[in-house]
């Protein structure tokens, strides 16, 4: 997808005669960007201000089908992210996010966590987002 976000959503930039708060001018640059350029950091923030939560789906799930452990901060965070979304911006992907869900639960087993009771979170995560495309 080569449009940038601007035009697939009819945005406008945010415009201001004092300086930009830090989230508007994520938001200028976020809507300058096209589908390949959304990074993690912009996916989870796009679900964090619910802002542009089915192309945040969109890309989450490419992302996850390539690293089920993507994360800005920690292994995970993407999954856990999306998992808080409302089921009802699972419904473009579900095939996809079950497949992913099947991924990480299969490579949890042999992933090497960094602290005791990681796995069990991330397994927790996975099965909250296996009931929520179920």
């Amino acid at each position: 997808m080569s449009e940038k976000i601007k035009e697939l959503y009819d945005c406008e930039y945010v415009t201001s005669d004092e300086a930009l708060y830090p989230l508007q001018e994520w938001y200028n640059t976020l809507i300058d960007k096209t589908m390949d350029d959304i990074t993690i950091a912009d996916v989870l923030r796009m679900i964090r201000q619910k802002m542009f939560i089915k192309l945040a789906m969109q890309k989450a799930v490419e992302i996850l089908q390539r690293n089920v452990f993507a994360g800005e901060l920690y292994d995970g965070q993407l999954l856990d992210k999306i998992s808080e979304i409302d089921s009802e911006f699972f419904e473009i992907d579900t095939e996809k996010l079950k497949l992913v869900v099947k991924d990480a639960l299969d490579k949890s087993e042999a992933y090497e966590w960094s602290y005791d009771g990681e796995k069990e979170e991330f397994i927790e995560i996975v099965k909250l987002l296996a009931k929520k495309i179920a």
